[in-house]
């Protein structure tokens, strides 16, 4: 994607390009960094959207093969491009096959993909997904560039969160950014509308702090069940059962016995494989989890604990979880009595 970027700011663009995957706010901004190099300004006819689930191929090519108006090139955003993802087969379709009997119409938008008219830039969206055996897809991958718009992890995500406060002109220091992004689930959409709040928070300073991620952030769907987990992990019970009323507002009460079961779950495997040697690719393989930081964090929280007590949180846990399942008790009395039960244990075990 950096590429992508570093050729479309230095004017180097293609005629043709097709995006999709996961992360729609990365779509976006691709497209709108498009706009302002292909068709800047407020001109309508060298920049038209098409909803491509009601309008026809035969009219988004027409459109394509129009000349730009007193331009060098005009831009097309093709939305909602149902073309590229896989096809139910028919009932007369071998599954060898690699896609059904083509139509006219696609047979057409494959002809114009081959040889795209110059003096156009057409975007394709298309949803999270896409066939890659697709003819149209071949045939846009080799006359264009074709761009996968994934969740960001790691390193990634640090500098395309750089690159927004830059924007910003604030600073934060790496702790606090690594939590801002925990917080919001590496979601670039939520980590945009956060940094926005946070800007107003801290109007005046050059800085946001990790307490103002603390006071701001926190509130959020995503945060909120990291501090429930963060603060049961240290054994601070008053903080846990202030975050347990926080989380009930936005999730459903059954969700939050697996989450901590989880996390438990985690710290105690990443206790074990850090006695063993393993590395942090190693643990983000065995954990099932996606970044380096939750990994690290983890390994902070199960450094203060034995791998017994680790054990006897979840087998808590999975007694809450039982005695709601058989009606022995209530969700929330079941979620209260696992929360005190494990940080009287966890502070116990912190005084001695």
């Amino acid at each position: 994607m950096k590429e992508l970027h570093k050729a479309i700011q230095e004017q180097n663009i293609r005629p043709l390009y097709l995006f999709y995957g996961t992360e729609r706010f990365l779509l976006r901004q691709t497209v709108d960094m498009l706009i302002e190099q292909v068709a800047p300004g407020d001109n309508p006819f060298n920049l038209e959207r098409i909803n491509c689930e009601t309008a026809s191929i035969n009219e988004l090519i027409t459109s394509a093969n129009t000349l730009p108006f007193f331009a060098e090139r005009k831009l097309i955003i093709a939305d909602n491009c149902p073309w590229f993802a896989n096809q139910k087969k028919n009932k007369n379709q071998d599954d060898s096959d690699e896609e059904p009997a083509a139509e006219p119409d696609l047979e057409a938008l494959c002809t114009y993909c081959k040889d795209p008219a110059p003096t156009t830039v057409l975007v394709f969206i298309a949803g999270e997904t896409v066939n890659k055996v697709r003819r149209v897809y071949k045939a846009a991958a080799k006359s264009g560039t074709v761009q996968e718009f994934t969740a960001l992890k790691g390193n990634s995500a640090i500098l395309w969160l750089d690159e927004q406060l830059r924007r910003y002109a604030r600073k934060m220091s790496v702790p606090a950014k690594q939590q801002l992004l925990l917080y919001c689930d590496y979601n670039c959409t939520l980590v945009n509308n956060e940094l926005a709040k946070l800007d107003a928070y801290t109007y005046g300073r050059d800085e946001i702090t990790l307490e103002d991620i603390e006071d701001v952030v926190s509130s959020n769907q995503t945060a909120s069940i990291f501090n429930l987990t963060d603060h049961v992990v240290a054994g601070d019970l008053a903080k846990a059962l202030r975050a347990l009323e926080q989380v009930v507002l936005n999730d459903a009460p059954e969700s939050i016995i697996p989450r901590l079961a989880d996390h438990f779950q985690t710290l105690y495997i990443v206790k074990q494989m850090q006695r063993q040697g393993y590395n942090t690719r190693e643990m983000l393989a065995a954990t099932g989890k996606s970044h380096p930081f939750v990994i690290e964090k983890a390994g902070k929280q199960a450094g203060k604990y034995s791998e017994a007590q680790l054990m006897k949180a979840m087998e808590t846990l999975l007694t809450a979880d039982r005695k709601f399942k058989t009606g022995v008790s209530d969700i929330m009395n079941a979620i209260e009595t696992a929360i005190i039960q494990i940080c009287l244990m966890l502070a116990a075990r912190r005084g001695s």
